[in-house]
C-alpha cells in the first residue's frame, strides 16, 4: 500500500515559500516534481496524475506555482514563466533532500503553460534523466498575432501599476454558459470547452478564484518554449499533443515537437481537446504512456 500524500514547503533562490504534496515512497524511487498550468492550482486535475504515479512506484512532488494557490508570491494570480521556470531547479534541489527520492533518477512534468516552463528547465537542467509536457504553450508568437488588437491595453496596464494604481484582472473563463457559447467573451479561455472544463474548480479543496493579471497576458507574449525545445536533448522527452486543442493550437505543438532532437515520442491523441486530456479515456489512455515513458527513462522501481 503507497504512503500517505504529505504537505510540504520549500524556499525558491528569491525567498518565496512554495508549498504543495509529496507523495513519498519506502524504498529509494525515481521522482517525478509535477506544476500545474496557466490559472491552474495544485488541487485540480492533477491530483490524479500523481497518484497513479505514485502507484506506479514513483516519488511525486506536486506544488502550487508561485503566487497561486497555497504558496507565497506577490502579485497573486499572476503567471511570470521566467520565475516559474527556475522555481524548478529550487524544488529539484529540495526534492533531492526528501526521504526515499533517489537522486539520480528525477524528471519534470508540466501541463499547458508549465509544460513550456518545463521546455525551458529542461533545456537548461540537465540533472533530470527525463521530461514529460503535456498540451505545452509554445510559442508567444503565435499568440501575439491573434492578440494584436489587445497588446496596447496591455502597455496602458503597466503604467497604470508604475503610477501607483491596481493591477488589471481578466478573467479566466466566461461568467455563465450562455456567454462562453458564444466565444467572443475577453476572457482568458473564452470557449465553452474550457467553461465546462472547470467544472469542479471551487470544489476541489484549493484557492482558486476567476482572474489573472493583465501583466500575465504580457508574460505570455513574451514566452517562445519553441525556441528552447530543441536544447531538451539530449534529456529524453515526452511530449503528449491534444488532436484538437484550439486553447493551444495542435498545429503549434506539432510544429514544436519537429524542432526537438533525439531521444523524443510523441503521443497524439486524435479528436481530444486542451482539457480532455485530464479526465476520461483520454487519461487513461494519457498516463499509461506517461507512466511506461518514465519507467523506460528513469529504470523500473520497485512498488512504493
Amino acid at each position: 500500500m503507497a504512503l500517505p500524500r504529505q504537505d510540504i514547503e520549500f524556499r525558491a533562490c528569491d525567498g518565496t515559500t512554495l508549498r504543495g504534496w509529496h507523495y513519498p515512497t519506502r524504498v529509494k524511487s525515481p521522482c517525478i516534481i509535477m506544476t500545474h498550468g496557466l490559472a491552474g492550482i495544485r488541487h485540480f486535475l492533477l491530483p490524479p496524475f500523481a497518484a497513479r504515479f505514485h502507484e506506479a512506484g514513483f516519488a511525486v512532488l506536486l506544488y502550487d506555482n508561485r503566487n497561486w494557490g497555497d504558496s507565497d508570491g506577490e502579485p497573486r494570480q499572476e503567471s511570470n514563466p521566467a520565475l516559474q521556470q527556475t522555481d524548478l531547479y529550487d524544488a529539484f534541489n529540495y526534492a533531492v533532500n526528501l526521504p526515499g527520492v533517489d537522486p539520480e533518477r528525477i524528471a519534470y512534468w508540466g501541463t499547458s503553460f508549465s509544460g513550456g516552463n518545463t521546455i525551458y528547465a529542461a533545456a537548461i537542467d540537465k540533472r533530470i534523466k527525463a521530461a514529460v509536457v503535456q498540451a505545452p504553450a509554445v510559442s508567444g508568437e503565435a499568440r501575439s498575432l491573434a492578440f494584436k488588437d489587445r497588446i496596447p491595453a496591455l502597455f496602458q496596464d503597466r503604467a497604470h501599476v508604475v503610477a501607483g494604481g491596481e493591477r488589471g484582472r481578466v478573467p479566466c473563463i466566461a461568467h455563465s454558459q450562455e456567454e462562453a457559447k458564444l466565444g467572443s467573451a475577453s476572457v482568458l479561455f473564452p470557449d465553452l470547452h474550457a467553461y465546462e472544463s472547470f467544472d469542479g474548480v471551487y470544489e476541489c479543496g484549493g484557492r482558486w478564484e476567476n482572474w489573472v493579471t493583465k501583466q500575465t497576458q504580457l508574460h505570455m507574449l513574451e514566452f517562445e518554449a519553441q525556441a528552447m525545445i530543441h536544447r531538451v536533448s539530449p534529456t529524453p522527452l515526452l511530449m503528449v499533443i491534444p488532436g484538437n486543442d484550439f486553447t493551444v493550437r495542435t498545429s503549434s505543438q506539432l510544429q514544436a515537437f519537429g524542432k526537438a532532437r533525439e531521444p523524443k515520442q510523441m503521443l497524439f491523441l486524435d479528436g481530444a481537446g486542451h482539457f480532455d486530456i485530464y479526465r476520461g479515456d483520454y487519461f487513461e489512455k494519457n498516463i499509461a504512456v506517461q507512466i511506461e515513458f518514465l519507467r523506460k527513462y528513469l529504470h523500473d522501481s520497485p512498488a512504493a
